[in-house]
């Protein structure tokens, strides 16, 4: 129970490109459940040591999520300072030592829900092309940072671990609050995913009642085999899936999910 009249239900997904092992996936889910904390984070192909880098921001996040701008700043410095010094020592070749110069980049997306009063509210932060999907009743009613399908691009602005490059981007971080009721459901989604289901909502495919049902039982191998389906279709891009499903419901169970 996370409020008097309103619990939180909790599934996510984490799925490699095609032919990547688990370990070789770049993307990462943060889960704190009773602290209603919960991220995505998307570490860059190109960029040094990018899953490590993802993982730290999204389960940083959900160790104890900051609430102010100024907050946010300083907990990515410490994060991007501890993952610096986790390279001290090490010997790379001449390549990844000029990518370690430049840093590790990361689209981010986090979620705080907490209970005020008999109410619930949510606050969310997002910096890249991992998005935060707002639903009620199975309609969406807001998408951040990107709204559409066609404002995915390559170049997205991203988290970087080095401190110098932190104000310029941070800049660029979008956040958004308000009160969440029973039948809301906030989608955090990385890139490729995000992307597919905006296009698959704005047509009305069947495929999203069906990936919103198999991510509510947390029917993972049906999941997989969606993404599977969908690659090969050429509707989704090959590329690292990370989602997390946050229900909001009457105690009883009684609102829909």
């Amino acid at each position: 129970m996370f409020s008097e009249r309103l619990s939180i239900r909790v599934s996510h997904f984490l799925m490699p490109k095609d032919g990547a092992a688990a370990e070789e996936c770049e993307d990462a889910v943060g889960l704190n459940v009773g602290g209603g904390r919960f991220a995505v984070a998307d570490g860059a192909t190109e960029a040094f040591d990018a899953g490590r880098w993802a993982r730290a921001l999204a389960e940083g996040w959900a160790g104890g999520a900051p609430r102010s701008a100024a907050e946010f700043r300083a907990w990515v410095a410490g994060e991007g300072e501890r993952l610096h010094a986790a390279w001290a020592g090490r010997e790379l070749p001449w390549y990844a030592e000029e990518k370690a110069r430049g840093g590790s980049f990361a689209a981010f997306v986090g979620l705080s829900i907490e209970a005020e009063g008999g109410a619930l509210r949510w606050r969310a932060i997002a910096l890249g092309d991992a998005c935060l999907v707002r639903r009620r009743d199975g309609v969406i009613r807001a998408a951040m940072p990107l709204g559409r399908a066609e404002d995915f691009n390559s170049c997205p602005a991203l988290v970087p671990s080095r401190a110098a490059a932190l104000d310029a981007a941070l800049a660029q971080a979008v956040t958004a609050e308000g009160a969440a009721e029973a039948g809301d459901t906030f989608l955090l989604l990385s890139d490729a995913a995000a992307a597919w289901f905006l296009k698959l909502s704005e047509g009305r495919s069947p495929a999203v009642g069906e990936f919103d049902s198999r991510l509510a039982a947390s029917d993972n191998e049906a999941l997989a085999a969606l993404f599977r389906r969908e690659r090969a279709a050429g509707r989704i891009k090959d590329d690292d899936v990370a989602v997390v499903r946050v229900a909001i419901q009457e105690v009883d169970g009684s609102a829909p999910h």
